[in-house]
């Protein structure tokens, strides 16, 4: 079996490398993937009993500082 070319260094650099990426985005952009991340959980936390309250943003109004 061959052995994966990766490494645990490899790893550790390329999850840096998609942090800075992140971290480049707008933070309209930012607040839409924690919305999207908290729709995914909102189910799985209300099946153990738990109350959610999953904030509803409008997909097509830019940020409201945005250029037109």
């Amino acid at each position: 079996m061959d052995r994966p070319d990766f490494t645990i260094d490899h790893i550790a650099r390329a999850q840096a490398a998609w942090r800075r990426e992140r971290a480049k985005l707008p933070f309209p952009e930012k607040i839409r993937i924690v919305v999207e991340m908290r729709k995914r959980r909102a189910p799985i936390l209300e099946a153990r009993g738990l109350k959610q309250r999953v904030w509803q943003i409008e997909e097509d109004d830019p940020a409201p500082n945005a250029q037109p």
